[in-house]
């Protein structure tokens, strides 16, 4: 990945660009510049319709891997991720159980009221659901998949929705690690006023669903679909 990306997602912290990326209008809008179109990624994903944010990240994948498994670190460009870059992070494989976040959104930072990069993903332990969690995280290198997990957030008066997260594997650079790549979107149109979340764990899991990215799916990623 080239410092450009990282680059272009902290230069949309400005606060005029965020606050019309938590927009619905914007969010529906919001399109990965490809050379083909968004009809060569799949709509659904098992029986989930993923959200269009999702399936723009996933037509992306597809085009930047060519005709590899999966894209590399250096396919990560911001040229054509500049409108999905609030709603994307980037997460790097550091340890067994630590998938740290390398780049989080503008529209996630803004959502979640601070900035989760250098943070690790992984649920602390002890928490329910942790190490299924990891064991899926790593399915989609071990067994080259995507997956699309859907997720309940807690707002701060303590109701719950629920936010489509996308997952996507990036080969290791130079430095030897795997990435994910990935966006987050509420399930459901939400007012800007009421995107303010509390991120308390565990973030609990209501749907985990693996995408076929031309290997088959393995019996491994069938048995943890939820």
């Amino acid at each position: 990945m080239s410092d450009s990306l990282e680059n272009s997602i902290s230069d949309s912290h400005r606060g005029g660009w965020v606050q019309r990326a938590l927009s619905w209008s914007t969010i529906n809008k919001a399109r990965a510049r490809i050379a083909g179109s968004v009809e060569q990624a799949p709509s659904h994903v098992d029986d989930i319709e993923i959200h269009s944010i999702s399936r723009q990240l996933l037509a992306w994948w597809m085009e930047a891997r060519g005709d590899r498994v999966m894209p590399g670190p250096e396919d990560v460009s911001p040229r054509a991720l500049v409108e999905l870059l609030p709603y994307i992070r980037l997460l790097q494989w550091e340890g067994e159980e630590e998938l740290i976040f390398r780049i989080f959104g503008s529209a996630l930072v803004e959502a979640a009221g601070f900035d989760l990069t250098g943070y690790n993903s992984i649920a602390p332990e002890g928490m329910p659901g942790r190490a299924d969690d990891i064991a899926r995280l790593k399915l989609l290198h071990s067994e080259p998949c995507g997956a699309v997990f859907h997720r309940e957030m807690t707002r701060a008066d303590g109701s719950v929705y629920i936010c489509e997260f996308m997952n996507l594997p990036i080969s290791a650079g130079p430095d030897g690690k795997t990435r994910v790549i990935g966006s987050v979107i509420p399930r459901e149109e939400i007012s800007e006023a009421s995107l303010k979340i509390e991120l308390t764990m565990p973030l609990t899991l209501r749907r985990a669903a693996f995408i076929d990215i031309g290997q088959g799916l393995s019996e491994k990623a069938k048995a943890m679909c939820v």
